[in-house]
């Protein structure tokens, strides 16, 4: 069992409000309709890839391409700056009150803090550092250009979130982690403590199989 006291924390829906990639490129589609009617076009190929399981991610690929198509990757880094100050500046708190307050104390005890999330890692950035929370090391999801836009790299999403983290010097097992999503099973099942935040009832279900235990509910996201 490792010394170290590294505390995981997911990003979307356990720091924050909502999916906030999801939030993001949908922005983008929006600005340009040109661009929402081209995924309209396609929607009878898109909506059968949506329903299986295992193609599911096909059609939010599809979307992600559409928005950043023509768009370099200094235009798009400028835009999740402007999306990120825009939020911030909109009526509705983006970060949840409870959990910056948890990780906060967990760094003021001394613990290692590291978020963990499938957003794109300059839009986390750029939210995080709006939060006062830029020092917090960040391991997220990376794009790479294709046929004009630009798709996922390395999704920092279940599986995918151990290495990834690993590799940046924060390899299993952790302390605590905390989650919303039952996408996060491999990094609960390496935590020593884990917490769910606001789960749905099929999340809690999923999870509290898997991990043979009930889990332990914050209700950050209760009305």
């Amino acid at each position: 069992m490792s010394d170290r006291t590294v505390v995981v924390f997911d990003f979307d829906l356990t720091l924050t409000r909502w999916e906030t990639a999801s939030r993001f490129f949908k922005g983008l589609l929006r600005r340009q309709p040109w661009r929402l009617a081209v995924v309209a076009l396609v929607l009878p190929v898109l909506v059968p890839l949506w329903v299986v399981p295992q193609t599911r991610q096909r059609p939010i690929r599809f979307a992600v391409w559409m928005a950043t198509f023509g768009r370099s990757r200094q235009v798009l880094a400028a835009l999740a700056v402007a999306h990120a100050d825009a939020v911030f500046g909109g009526p509705e708190p983006v970060f949840l009150a409870q959990g910056v307050e948890r990780l906060r104390q967990h760094l003021a005890q001394g613990d290692e803090v590291v978020i963990a999330t499938g957003c794109w890692e300059p839009l986390a950035r750029a939210l995080l550092e709006r939060e006062d929370l830029q020092h917090v090391p960040l391991v997220a999801s990376t794009l790479r250009p294709f046929l004009g836009g630009w798709i996922s790299e390395r999704h920092c999403l279940g599986e995918n979130k151990i290495p990834m983290l690993t590799e940046r010097g924060y390899p299993p097992p952790w302390r605590i982690a905390y989650t919303d999503h039952r996408a996060d099973l491999p990094l609960l099942r390496n935590s020593e403590q884990w917490y769910l935040v606001s789960p749905g009832e099929t999340c809690l279900r999923v999870i509290e199989q898997a991990m043979m235990t009930k889990a332990e509910i914050l209700p950050w996201r209760a009305v």
